[in-house]
């Protein structure tokens, strides 16, 4: 039978201890097996007596899985962390080894040896990081960095900012990221198109305590993990990913964006938590209905375009929301939008609807966009008193009218649909723009728009002008 490390371990007693060791250290230098090698060198340091420090002394150096080195690590700081020979391997690795999770090992062990030499080789190397990767910012790290006294503990602040500036320098060189950091600790991670398949693969993840923005957009993620740990996270950015669910969110409480866009999401659901959320992305999926956002009561701008959505529901209780999106849907109907009376921007464009309706207690609305719609009346409009841009271009609408009371009206797009006439403009004076073009007009004169003072741009393209009408058209485009 042979001799797994665990029934080693287990067997020792038969087995003997040094020959136990022997079979142990077999495992290590010859498996090809990654668990097996782990299991036995775990197994190795549970038997030894503090007598091999050089064994994994060249494991912690050499060996090719990083795995196998840190578990030598943690062994050596667990059994020799007093031996003489500790402090110099550590102050190596600081300065000559070029891996990121060993050089945040050997800081951690650093800090926990007690005495003068190790706190002088942290904090010296600490400075000529600060001077070396900061020169022109040096003024923004804490003074007492430089002024600290070996005698002391050193502060938890030192060992945060050292572990942060060596992760900066990992990320931003090895793995090409993009990162910002305030007064020495990284508050902004940038991973957009970085092949990653997890979030997990982004080492030391766990030690970004201060991390207030995550971009991950454009990799090939497939699921939302390790993200708890984030509990400090203000936006991120899950965008053009491969997601399908919205998950493993509970814990980040501070959360104020989620970006979910362009993925393959079904269900808005898991966000429940997110009490201080101001922006949710979630466009360019493919839910059907809208759901579970009671709770988000901070809500300012909710993107939902690009998707299956056939109704206007459950946004009642969002009443700080300002900015909806809904378009390239399937609605029929405005609706279920009556609470919601801090709301400034609606994007409706790109549905089937048919009729202005649903608006009358949005009194702060100051962009409309009804494009590419079925419908036929401009109705319904009277409260919208703010009203500073209607998109309607693209319908069947027929008349120009319904407009009077929009008194604060800039822009105004009705081209690409069968409106034959100017009229009933008069009260537009503060319209700056007027887009009328691929309509049924004949004709055009000056006298019709008179009164509108502040009218810059008018577009009549590809209309039936007569004569007449071209040349005044022409030396309206002349002279503005």
């Amino acid at each position: 039978m042979e001799l797994y490390p665990d029934y080693i371990k287990d067997n020792l007693d038969r087995i003997g201890k040094k020959e136990g060791l022997a079979l142990l250290r077999e495992w290590i230098d010859s498996s090809s097996n990654p668990s097996l090698r782990q299991n036995a060198i775990i197994n190795y340091g549970i038997i030894d007596e503090g007598k091999n420090f050089k064994f994994f002394e060249h494991l912690f150096l050499s060996d090719e899985d990083i795995k196998i080195r840190l578990i030598a690590g943690q062994i050596l700081k667990e059994k020799y962390l007093h031996n003489k020979k500790l402090i110099p391997l550590l102050n190596y690795t600081l300065n000559k080894l070029d891996n990121v999770e060993q050089q945040i090992f050997a800081i951690m062990t650093l800090n926990s040896i007690k005495g003068v030499r190790a706190r002088k080789i942290l904090v010296e190397y600490l400075r000529e990081l600060i001077k070396k990767e900061f020169k022109k910012i040096v003024k923004e790290f804490p003074k007492d960095i430089f002024n600290y006294n070996y005698n002391e503990n050193i502060p938890e602040l030192f060992l945060d900012i050292c572990i942060n500036i060596v992760l900066n320098r990992y990320y931003t060189i090895k793995c090409g990221y993009h990162v910002s950091l305030r007064r020495g600790k990284i508050i902004s991670l940038n991973c957009e198109s970085s092949n990653l398949t997890k979030i997990s693969d982004i080492k030391s993840l766990n030690l970004l305590n201060n991390l207030e923005h995550l971009q991950l957009q454009r990799n090939n993620l497939e699921s939302i993990d390790r993200i708890h740990i984030l509990n400090n996270l203000r936006t991120l950015d899950l965008s053009h990913n491969k997601l399908k669910k919205i998950e493993n969110l509970e814990a980040i409480e501070k959360l104020e964006e989620l970006n979910l866009s362009n993925n393959k999401i079904q269900k808005i659901k898991g966000v429940e938590s997110l009490k201080s959320l101001k922006k949710l992305f979630l466009n360019n999926n493919i839910i059907a209905k809208i759901e579970n956002l009671n709770s988000l009561n901070n809500l300012e701008a909710l993107e939902l375009s690009h998707n299956q959505i056939s109704k206007i529901e459950n946004l009642g209780r969002l009443i700080q929301l300002n900015r909806l999106n809904l378009s390239f849907n399937k609605i029929e109907k405005i609706e279920g939008l009556r609470n919601l009376k801090n709301l400034m921007w609606l994007y409706l464009n790109d549905n089937k609807i048919s009729q202005i309706e649903g608006l009358s207690s949005l009194v702060k609305l100051k962009g409309l966009y009804l494009s590419n719609n079925l419908i036929e009346k401009i109705e319904s409009l009277e409260n919208q008193l703010n009203l500073k841009k209607i998109e309607l271009s693209n319908n069947k609408i027929l008349k120009l009218d319904g407009l009077n009371n929009l008194l604060e009206l800039q822009e105004l797009y009705l081209d690409n649909n069968n409106i034959n006439k100017i009229e009933n403009l008069d009260s537009l004076r503060s319209l700056i723009m007027l887009h009328l073009g691929r309509n049924n007009i004949s004709e055009f004169r000056r006298e019709s728009i008179e009164n509108l003072n502040t009218l810059n741009f008018i577009f009549l393209n590809e209309n039936p002008l007569d004569q007449k009408s071209l040349e005044e058209y022409h030396k309206r485009l002349k002279f503005p």
